[in-house]
């Protein structure tokens, strides 16, 4: 096995054998997820940083990024990235604001056609990325204009507008409203589906066989061939979970403000990214974790929130949130680096090419 696939099989060995905490995707993660609380309790914690509303509102921002952010990861780990996730959430918006409150649609029946286009979109997706071998980013990008021109102008066709409101108001008698616009106690039942979201994510890279692939086909595509790993279709279904995954954030969207809209989710895809780099993902794949991904949203969510008690002006916001990954990214490759070094010669199977 070549260089870069021993380092992606040694990489996970050091994390699941618990040589080493560090050696964890989420462990830098965690420690900024604490650092950054502590910061905004200690300094903005009087201003209201600390109340319950103030709390709701930074664990659904986290939410709403996290749920994409989780197959995001999975994504990353097998060495590809989607760009297209925003567009893919309002067009999704669009669909379900369309055929619940113009064609009357049930909730299920609606929700169901959006997870079927959107598995369309993410098949696209994977299939050209794995036939053309363009890089991801090309291709998702070419994406996102597509889906975003195909919202907001299909929407403007069929009703004169790129929102479509009462899309709640319509469907309040539906026996599977709940699903979406209900609450636990005094959060949004949003948080749920992030915490199943993860879960699921975390359970299908740690435990499967299908999560071993992902392993190998992000750690080195021309080994895990050679081991008859299916590579092209790792990477088309991971495509495909990152699209659906974006129904279920539309689904909350609109049910949370009562509208669907073309234009929403603009940046969402940097968001979902930033949450998983944070986390611990590496761009260069093999590394990666979606518990981390969920410490990186909730991070990114108190961030958003916890800076506008702050003194600073509103419009040093993205410096702050920049700094904050860059901060993470350094420490998270260092402190993995230091966790993977061998403790001495001998350790040929935790060396780092």
């Amino acid at each position: 096995m070549e260089a870069s696939s021993q380092q992606g099989c040694n990489e996970k060995a050091g994390a699941k054998s618990g040589l080493s905490i560090l050696a964890r995707p989420e462990s830098t993660a965690l420690v900024g997820t604490v650092v950054v609380f502590s910061f905004f309790a200690f300094f903005t914690g009087h201003a209201g940083f600390l109340t319950l509303p103030m709390t709701r509102n930074y664990l659904e921002v986290g939410a709403e990024i996290g749920i994409i952010a989780a197959p995001v990861t999975l994504l990353l780990v097998a060495g590809e990235f989607d760009l297209s996730v925003g567009a893919n959430v309002a067009l999704s918006q669009s669909i379900l604001g369309y055929l619940m409150v113009y064609g009357g649609w049930p909730v299920a029946d609606a929700f169901l056609a959006a997870i079927l286009i959107a598995s369309v979109v993410g098949a696209v997706n994977g299939i050209l990325v794995v036939k053309t071998k363009l890089p991801s980013f090309i291709i998702t990008l070419a994406m996102l204009f597509i889906l975003r021109g195909i919202a907001q102008g299909g929407l403007r066709m069929l009703v004169g507008t790129t929102t479509i409101d009462g899309v709640r108001d319509h469907a309040s008698e539906d026996r599977l409203s709940f699903l979406f616009a209900s609450s636990i106690g005094p959060f949004s039942v949003s948080l749920v589906w992030w915490l199943v979201v993860t879960m699921l994510g975390a359970w299908v890279l740690e435990k499967t066989a299908f999560g071993n692939w992902i392993f190998a086909t992000g750690g080195d595509r021309r080994a895990a061939l050679q081991l008859g790993v299916p590579v092209q279709v790792v990477k088309v279904t991971l495509y495909i979970a990152v699209a659906v995954s974006t129904v279920f954030v539309a689904a909350l969207d609109i049910f949370a403000i009562n509208q669907s809209d073309a234009n929403a989710a603009t940046g969402r895809e940097f968001e979902v990214v930033t949450a998983a780099v944070i986390g611990g993902a590496l761009l260069t794949g093999g590394y990666g974790s979606p518990i981390g991904s969920f410490l990186g949203a909730l991070l990114f969510g108190m961030v958003e929130q916890g800076f506008f008690f702050t003194p600073l002006p509103d419009v040093w916001f993205m410096t702050f949130l920049g700094v904050v990954l860059l901060l993470a990214v350094l420490v998270n490759n260092y402190t993995r680096l230091k966790a993977l070094k061998p403790r001495r010669s001998g350790d040929i199977g935790r060396t780092l090419p």
